[in-house]
């Protein structure tokens, strides 16, 4: 690994988070989509975006940037996390 020139450990940690970044998007091809919901205002629109039946969908980071900053936001704009990754109960 090159540490004792800055320039070209620069260069490798770059071309690392690179790959990295490469791997994570096979792994997990919606990491850079985020969920909105909005139950009041079902057909709200925030710029070219528009919510459908209350839910937005949107990989853009501009449209993420409008919802969040919305008057509505944290009042009847609500992000919506799914965390599949967690145990899964089982009924007995």
């Amino acid at each position: 690994m090159p540490y004792k020139d800055p320039e070209k450990r620069r260069q490798f940690q770059r071309e690392y988070k690179r790959r990295q970044r490469q791997t994570l998007k096979k792994i997990k091809p919606f990491l850079g989509f985020r969920a909105y919901v909005c139950p009041r205002f079902p057909g709200l629109g925030v710029g070219l975006a528009h919510f459908d039946g209350g839910f937005l969908i949107t990989n853009r980071p501009a449209v993420q940037a409008q919802v969040e900053r919305h008057p509505e936001y944290g009042r009847h704009i609500f992000p919506l996390a799914l965390d599949l990754t967690g145990p899964i109960l089982e009924e007995e």
